[in-house]
């Protein structure tokens, strides 16, 4: 059977966190089509210790890859995957135990759309990542309000536009997010929790890194973000004026023939 979705989880030394994030797929796991896909970078212990965990798990595929960052585990996930659709679910994150897994595979199967975006809950605070309204979407920066937790996007988008920049360590994901999501990318958004993502382990260090390396993207993507910005102040601003401003010189010239 065609797989439609593969949840690409990627681990380092993190037994407890990854365990619990394969507890959390077994039900969407148990439906035909979907697949997780394990890409390990832990040290022997702990690389030996899930593979035992996993041993008795079905539509689940292991392969330790040397520790060399997120990004080229992501990019190794996607190169196994032969899915329609990849889920991008880290070690340490969790699939929301409220989501009815039939229901997301519905949605799965018959969304015509290139990515689904839903909303991420925070952990322990069950706090949650809310969509923006509409107008602030895009673009992306300085709200990097896109989470690959809770984000479902076809593989064929990283064959057309390329697959992580393995020289972001933190922000690889807001960086193809801007490469992918510039083009003619159709988005469904949808305001129901999908992931749990636990914030505790995030260090300052982390955040300080994150920061620098989204700076780093605005200045690499800037006239991209340049041309979006005149785009939408062209369509939503200064088009509906000169519209406004030539009917108003079309009603004048009827008046003064009258």
């Amino acid at each position: 059977m065609t797989t439609l979705l593969d949840i690409i989880t990627v681990t380092k030394d993190d037994f407890e966190g990854v365990t619990g994030t394969i507890r959390s797929t077994r039900q969407l796991r148990s439906i035909p089509g979907i697949h997780q896909i394990i890409v390990d970078s832990s040290a022997t212990e702990t690389q030996q210790l899930l593979q035992e965990f996993i041993a008795g798990e079905q539509h689940l595929t292991y392969i330790w890859q040397q520790p060399s960052g997120i990004a080229p585990a992501f990019n190794l996930g996607l190169r196994l995957s032969q899915a329609e659709w990849v889920w991008f679910l880290n070690g340490g994150d969790e699939v929301c135990p409220d989501i009815d897994a039939e229901k997301l595979l519905y949605l799965v199967k018959n969304s015509r759309a290139d990515a689904i975006v839903f909303d991420v809950e925070f952990t322990p605070s069950h706090t949650r990542l809310e969509h923006p309204p509409m107008w602030a979407m895009w673009p992306l920066i300085p709200s990097t309000w896109l989470p690959h937790q809770a984000t479902l996007t076809r593989r064929r988008l990283y064959e057309q536009y390329g697959t992580f920049n393995e020289s972001f360590h933190i922000a690889m994901d807001v960086e193809f997010w801007v490469r992918c999501f510039s083009k003619h990318v159709i988005v469904d958004t949808i305001s129901i929790p999908l992931a749990l993502f636990d914030v505790t382990g995030i260090s300052r260090t982390q955040r300080e890194r994150s920061m620098y390396e989204v700076t780093r993207l605005v200045i690499m993507h800037f006239w991209q973000f340049v041309k979006i910005w005149f785009y939408k102040r062209w369509l939503y601003d200064m088009l509906p004026k000169l519209l406004r401003r030539w009917v108003a010189i079309f009603w004048q010239k009827i008046a003064r023939n009258r």
